[in-house]
């Protein structure tokens, strides 16, 4: 009996170690950095995301699930085929993390072009401001700059995580939107 089980212990470690280097094509390693459980969005999830959302994008495994199911109530995982949460998990992705990061990047974007809109309104509102010789006109469009202010974070969104989609917002709302692949990125 004892020579049986280590001839079949040194069976399973000859096939850990001699496993085949090669890979199929479709198939990811799950080695991919652990993504968080909170409500921000890293760089490398950002980054990780946008690879993974281009390719769900042009794969036929976004025809499975309807692209605004991620918006719908509940959890991701709860309404989508398992086909699709295996797609995901094979890339190194919860279903329920993938959509929420697709919803916070839809959100950081939209609140960065926002922002942008709101700074170049309150910066045209107050040379209008000073150059208006009317007090009472000119306090109104003060009440305006101070309306415009409060608009500026509506969504809640992070100094970091808006720093973060500066320097490519366009291109990430492209990708986003799937006009754009993801390889402009790098």
């Amino acid at each position: 009996m004892k020579k049986l089980f280590v001839i079949f212990f040194g069976l399973l470690v000859i096939i850990y170690f001699v496993r085949s280097p090669y890979k199929k094509a479709d198939t990811y390693s799950i080695e991919r950095p652990v993504y968080g459980s909170g409500e921000l969005v890293s760089i490398v999830e950002m980054n990780n995301f946008l690879e993974v959302w281009a390719e769900y994008l042009q794969s036929d495994i976004s025809d499975i699930g309807s692209r605004q199911l991620s918006l719908t109530m509940g959890k991701a995982s709860e309404k989508f085929p398992l086909e699709m949460i295996s797609w995901l998990a094979k890339r190194g992705w919860n279903a329920d993390r993938f959509f929420y990061v697709e919803q916070r990047l839809k959100a950081i974007v939209k609140s960065a072009f926002l922002q942008e809109h709101i700074r170049s309104t309150i910066a045209v509102l107050e040379k209008q401001a000073d150059a208006e010789r009317n007090p009472q006109v000119a306090d109104n469009i003060r009440r305006l700059i101070a309306a415009q202010k409060q608009r500026i974070n509506v969504e809640k969104i992070s100094p970091e995580e808006l720093a973060m989609v500066m320097p490519n917002l366009v291109l990430i709302s492209d990708i986003l939107d799937g006009t754009k692949p993801y390889r402009y990125v790098k």
